[in-house]
C-alpha cells in the first residue's frame, strides 16, 4: 500500500477504535500492513483505490488489533466478507 492509502486506512482504523491520539500510530500502521499482507497471501489481489478493498483491510486490521491477545475465531461477518472477496477474485480470473 502506498503512503496515502496507508494514512487513510490509519485514520479509518483509529476511528473504528475510537482513538484520537497518535500514540499507537506506528503500531497500527504495521497492523494495517500485516492485514494487507494477510489478505494478499490468501490470494486476494487488493486494489486499495476501491473502497471495498480498503475497508476490508481496515476491518481485518481492527479485528486483528482487537483480538491480539485472544485466540478467538474470525467473526462470521468478516470471514464471509473475505470469502466473498476471494470468490470475486476467482470469478474475475475465469
Amino acid at each position: 500500500m502506498n503512503e496515502e492509502k496507508t494514512a487513510l486506512a490509519l485514520s479509518l482504523v483509529k476511528a473504528r477504535l475510537n482513538r484520537l491520539d497518535a500514540a499507537l500510530d506506528d503500531y497500527l500502521t504495521q497492523r494495517i500492513q500485516a492485514a494487507y499482507d494477510y489478505l494478499e497471501h490468501q490470494g486476494i489481489h487488493l486494489d486499495v483505490d476501491v473502497s471495498r478493498d480498503l475497508m476490508l483491510v481496515v476491518d481485518t486490521a481492527v479485528y486483528q488489533y482487537s483480538n491480539r491477545d485472544d485466540n478467538k475465531a474470525v467473526p462470521d461477518w468478516l470471514r464471509a466478507q473475505i470469502r466473498q472477496r476471494w470468490l470475486m477474485e476467482r470469478g474475475d480470473q475465469a
